[in-house]
């Protein structure tokens, strides 16, 4: 954490413009926040932000965004496999008239494993969204204020961060970035929660799985309704001596998982639907450090019905340093 900070200090300092640099700790159960309040102390340009718990990597994403004030947002996460140093690339590109600037990794550091999930993944996602999602791309970009804005609106329960704002639209572009090694400790994304978003994301912008059930379905029907007219026509031309069990027994089979799984599907998205009308916000802060009482954020946005983290006016364990 201290090295990120001082990389963005520098970054920004750079480019010579004014500039504010939002934490999120997403419920960490390590020394994350100490650190952080201990960096506060000596930089006003620090703001930081604790959740009640962890809430997601993509929620906290929308939280910074949230609380973001500049003309430009850069988001980036803080383990340094993104360079600060190429914040001056993604901002020198949006000046030529860009909304949203990508950083696009030039060579990733994952492993072989990790990328062949990842080229899967975003293949999949494209065929069923009719996106156009680059696997190289990841949270590391320049946003303008207005898109910021208009992300800050879409309160959705399943968060795909890079969905929400290629779904906003505005120009957007992408330009190649260096890719490091993450520069110290464990990864917190394990496969497991990998697959949980992937599966977050195809069924947030898409509603072809539902479709293809419909077509597998209608496909084993029609196969089932050719197959039944073909054993009546060999019964009457006596063709079948003893009728069996095993191709009635596998028919069953076949239709009843086919019906299983398209029950499953329709069920997972009508309990998407039930955790959208419930309508409660995407996270809860325990503390707030370094915001003023009238700092310009999506705080108290009205513009949208959804609370952010608390009725507008309100303060959660808000703290100001003098």
């Amino acid at each position: 954490m201290s090295e990120f900070l001082r990389r963005v200090e520098l970054a920004a300092a750079d480019l010579g413009v004014t500039h504010e640099i939002i934490l999120i700790d997403d419920g960490s159960v390590d020394r994350s926040w100490s650190i952080i309040e201990e960096a506060l102390r000596n930089n006003r340009a620090l703001r930081a932000i604790r959740f009640s718990r962890n809430f997601g990597h993509h929620v906290a994403l929308s939280a910074g965004l949230d609380y973001a004030s500049g003309e430009w947002v850069v988001v980036m996460d803080s383990d340094l496999q993104d360079n600060p140093d190429e914040i001056a690339v993604l901002y020198g590109k949006a000046r030529e008239g860009f909304d949203v600037v990508l950083g696009r990794r030039e060579r990733r550091r994952h492993g072989v494993l990790k990328q062949l999930l990842a080229r899967l993944f975003y293949r999949g996602l494209n065929y069923l969204s009719d996106g156009t999602f680059d696997p190289r791309v990841g949270v590391f970009r320049i946003m303008s204020r207005q898109v910021v804005g208009e992300v800050c609106r879409l309160r959705e329960v399943s968060r795909f961060f890079s969905g929400l704002v290629a779904w906003v639209g505005f120009r957007q572009t992408s330009v190649d970035v260096q890719h490091g090694s993450r520069y110290a400790g464990d990864t917190k994304y394990p496969l497991r929660r990998q697959i949980s978003l992937a599966v977050d994301a195809l069924l947030a912008f898409s509603e072809k799985p539902l479709k293809l059930a419909i077509y597998v379905g209608t496909s084993f029907a029609s196969a089932g309704i050719l197959y039944a007219i073909a054993i009546v026509v060999r019964a009457l031309l006596g063709q079948i001596a003893v009728l069996g069990y095993a191709s009635l027994m596998a028919a069953i089979l076949i239709v009843g998982g086919v019906s299983t799984i398209t029950i499953g599907l329709v069920g997972v998205y009508v309990g998407r639907v039930f955790k959208q009308v419930k309508a409660r916000p995407l996270y809860v802060v325990s503390e707030r450090i370094n915001f003023a009482g009238d700092h310009p954020s999506a705080w108290a946005d009205p513009l949208s019905s959804w609370p952010i983290s608390a009725p507008a006016g309100t303060d959660q364990g808000e703290k100001h340093e003098g």
